[in-house]
């Protein structure tokens, strides 16, 4: 039986519309991204502190001459990350093994970090011709890893499909920071420069 006041009527349907009504808020976890890419990467290629940073002469003493590009020790986040996942950690495998095969491609400055965060050829010319077909195959294949590891992390922290180039893009500034002195990294123009 509905009830013959109009009012009561109306607060009674009011009541069970907004009953029925769900607000999903969604807000771009920045932060925890930040953090996530932050502790992937360290774990792939190990924490930045000045010995590392230092080019070694032969003696294996540091020549201090890069003492003033040191921009202070990366801290693992405060607050610990669990993105973690079987398909993960098995891309961050991969991607760390590999990273003994690009460090001289890296050094020689013909790939670079580019600013979507995946490795970039940035020239191929200073490396032999028969190297070339090797290096295309090795980067194709991190820059496959990457973006699945993108992918995974952003689904990880229930990070929106249209937000994936902002995970991008803070893997990209990590990877940037990871980088040695002489690589060559990627600014938001599309610039070039050595670190």
């Amino acid at each position: 039986m509905l009830p013959r006041n109009p009012y009561v009527f109306a607060a009674v349907v009011t009541v069970a519309l907004a009953a029925c009504l769900t607000v999903n808020v969604y807000f771009y976890p920045s932060e925890e991204v930040d953090q996530t890419a932050q502790q992937i990467i360290e774990d792939i290629r190990g924490t930045i502190t000045p010995e590392n940073d230092l080019e070694k002469t032969p003696t294996g003493e540091g020549t201090g001459s890069h003492w003033w590009r040191l921009t202070g020790v990366a801290h693992a986040a405060d607050k610990e990350t669990t993105v973690s996942s079987p398909a993960i950690d098995a891309i961050k495998k991969r991607i760390s093994q590999r990273f003994d095969v690009l460090k001289p491609y890296f050094k020689a400055g013909a790939i670079g970090e580019a600013n979507d965060g995946l490795v970039a050829i940035r020239d191929a010319s200073v490396l032999p011709m028969k190297d070339r077909a090797t290096l295309n195959r090795i980067v194709n294949e991190e820059n496959s890893d990457r973006k699945v590891l993108y992918e995974l992390v952003a689904k990880e922290l229930g990070v929106e499909a249209k937000d994936l180039p902002k995970v991008q893009r803070s893997f990209a500034q990590k990877w940037q920071e990871f980088a040695k002195p002489g690589w060559w990294v990627q600014d938001a123009a599309g610039n070039w420069s050595k670190r």
